[in-house]
């Protein structure tokens, strides 16, 4: 719940939960954005249960608490004993009578009509009509959302730009964290000295570690590719380019257990591993992070783009041109799709990528049409990296196994979602609302074609070597080694 809240600038408005989390409202209406339906102004600190002020109004923590002000404030003694014509003076006092007209309008009361005479559903509809002449309403420019953290400062050596790990999969150089806090991405603190030094600095209630990483303990050192990365199995004529790239806290032995089953799924056919070995054992989990879960700025990204040009050149080399198959698992699925955007248009559509339970699932389009990714439904790494198609994607698969059809699906959350957000009991506005959730999710339901919830492993959940991983593999080894013969 947010315990306070405060105006930063006429578009931007912060609010802190009681964990002194910071989150960050802009775009949309004023209305929105401070969760005041009815624009209630702010009547001193915690008045009609606000958590701040944006100038005159109040700020709430829901829009639930502003509507409830709503209906207080209008009970009061000045307006419950009036008539609709005093609303258009507090409203609209320049244009009293405008508002007024456009209130009855809107509400089907007529403007000399006490307050204090309306029936509970004539009152509903008056609150709801003043919501929309004070403009809360959705735009489609809405934004809110909770800032990440800076986790620590990461030394990289003298001479060496600094870098910061920000939440537990980001790392941004100096520049880039304060162009973010400046532009309302992170939280964090800007600090500058009369020298004209500029540092970055988690906000005093925070807590920012400091980490020297050498190079040389994270990522594979130089030297030629094709002696570096390792390869189980033998290569076979007219075979297809397997390759693999294994997921976080594998050790070099596990990531090599893991090719040789594929390359078993393929009669002992030649598999290439790439390495991504587990490191840095003695330090933190948030340090791990950032060696395994990286962005586009990192050696270990770079790196699998080399490996995936150096599988496209090995069918290139071939007169058969055999097709490149990349299985990633888990964490391998984050390098892959950043690595991804290293490569041109036409390297990506050569590439075929089958993902199992991948910190992030590969967009259509991203590579070769028939990429497909793959998640055991108990498995919770998916959950994380990507989350809201992770979770339409559940909702579809046990909702089919009931035997739902899934126009029965949308239906039920298009109605979950007026439960959550809606705080009226109007036929009307229910039934438009529904139908505008029923359309969003249609939209996004389209776009599930390119991942699959398996039936679960009920021991190993996350394992590449689960059943369920390890059953697909061969199905898609199958078929392809059958359009090779």
């Amino acid at each position: 719940m947010y315990k306070t809240a405060y105006k930063f600038s006429d578009e931007v408005v912060f609010y802190f939960d009681t964990a002194g989390n910071k989150y960050v409202a802009s775009g949309g209406s004023l209305a929105w954005r401070i969760n005041n339906p009815g624009l209630v102004r702010s009547q001193g600190p915690r008045k009609l249960g606000s958590i701040g002020n944006y100038d005159r109004y109040a700020i709430f923590s829901h829009p639930r608490e502003g509507r409830k002000a709503l209906a207080t404030w209008i009970r009061s003694k000045k307006y419950f004993n009036s008539s609709l014509k005093i609303l258009g003076e507090h409203y609209q006092s320049e244009t009293p009578d405008l508002f007024v007209s456009q209130l009855s309008s809107l509400s089907q009361i007529p403007p000399e009509t006490k307050i204090q005479s309306l029936s509970k559903p004539e009152l509903e509809r008056l609150l709801l009509s003043i919501e929309k002449l004070c403009g809360y309403a959705t735009t489609g420019n809405e934004s809110f959302f909770l800032l990440p953290k800076i986790i620590a400062k990461i030394e990289n050596g003298k001479g060496k730009e600094e870098t910061y790990l920000i939440g537990d999969n980001i790392v941004l150089t100096k520049k880039e964290g304060i162009e973010w806090v400046q532009s309302h991405r992170l939280d964090g603190v800007i600090v500058n000295e009369r020298s004209g030094a500029i540092h970055l600095r988690s906000r005093p209630n925070g807590y920012m570690q400091y980490l020297k990483i050498p190079d040389s303990k994270l990522f594979p050192s130089p030297g030629k590719i094709d002696t570096l990365i390792r390869t189980v199995g033998e290569r076979k004529p007219g075979q297809c380019i397997w390759g693999f790239i294994n997921g976080i806290d594998n050790t070099k032995e596990e990531a090599l257990e893991s090719a040789e089953k594929i390359s078993k799924a393929a009669d002992g056919e030649q598999v290439f591993s790439m390495p991504n070995d587990r490191a840095l054992l003695a330090i933190k989990d948030a340090l791990i992070c950032v060696v395994l879960k990286l962005t586009l700025n990192t050696a270990i990204v770079r790196w699998a783009a080399k490996f995936f040009r150096y599988l496209l050149s090995l069918s290139e080399k071939d007169e058969a041109h055999p097709p490149v198959i990349i299985f990633a698992h888990s964490q391998g699925a984050i390098i892959t799709e950043h690595a991804l955007e290293l490569l041109s248009k036409k390297e990506r559509e050569k590439l075929i990528i089958f993902t199992f339970g991948g910190g992030s699932f590969i967009d259509p389009g991203k590579s070769h049409p028939d990429s497909h990714n793959f998640a055991s439904a108990a498995d919770f790494v998916c959950r994380l990296g990507s989350p809201n198609i992770r979770y339409l994607a559940l909702q579809r698969y046990f909702g089919s196994k009931k035997g739902r059809s899934q126009q029965d699906m949308i239906h039920q959350l298009a109605e979950h979602d007026v439960l959550l957000n809606l705080d009226t009991t109007d036929p009307e506005t229910i039934e438009v609302y529904t139908q505008q959730r029923m359309k969003h999710y249609e939209a996004e339901f389209s776009k599930l074609n390119h991942v699959t919830i398996l039936d679960p492993d009920p021991l190993l959940r996350h394992k590449f070597c689960s059943s369920c991983y390890q059953y697909t593999v061969q199905i898609i080894i199958n078929l392809y080694r059958q359009k090779k013969g």
